[in-house]
């Protein structure tokens, strides 16, 4: 079966936030955010427990050429949750 990756609502939320203020800085520098998040996620999927545990069985995956971590868990049935995208130099601390 194969891993599923689903956002929560904050996650979602920190992305549209990151899009917004990438998008601010340089037209299409969101896009190329949310294209490195594909690419990450598709790497999460591949081999979830690559990454990891950091706290509460919460996984860490960081970005190499944004400042941020995808904070995930991984479920029953192969359920990828992906709980927050941290942005390292503005919320260091969850």
């Amino acid at each position: 079966m194969l891993n599923v990756i689903v956002l929560s609502e904050e996650a979602t939320e920190d992305i549209d936030k990151a899009v917004k203020y990438y998008d601010e800085l340089s037209n299409g520098l969101g896009l190329e955010f949310v294209n490195t998040l594909d690419i990450y996620f598709k790497k999460i999927v591949s081999v979830p427990t690559a990454s990891a545990i950091r706290y509460d069985n919460v996984r860490v995956k960081f970005i190499d050429t944004f400042p941020f971590t995808i904070h995930f868990t991984i479920a029953p049935d192969n359920l990828i949750i992906i709980l927050r995208i941290f942005n390292t130099h503005q919320q260091p601390f969850w």
